[in-house]
């Protein structure tokens, strides 16, 4: 029979797993919700975070603007999309 004090501890280990799995899940799904930059002649450039802003802070017809802070590094979370440009 488990005493008085094995039972909180054991709650607590499983909430414990429980809160970690789910942490984990929520950063993958996070990285994994950016949009991929398209295969454009710019964006197959190595690109830094000035050059992104130049066009993404403002927007225009072709260029959808940014809907987020600035985070430092865009090509953390925006990969290039796998499709060849045409």
């Amino acid at each position: 029979m488990p005493t008085e004090q094995a039972n909180p501890k054991v709650l607590f280990y499983i909430v414990s797993v429980i809160g970690l799995i789910f942490a984990i899940v929520m950063v993958i799904l996070f990285f994994n919700a950016a949009p991929a930059r398209s295969n454009i002649d710019v964006h197959l450039d190595p690109t830094d975070n000035p050059t992104c802003l130049k066009c993404h802070l403002k927007g225009d017809e072709k260029t959808p603007t940014m809907p987020h802070l600035n985070l430092g590094r865009c090509t953390l979370c925006h990969g290039l999309a796998k499709e060849k440009p045409d």
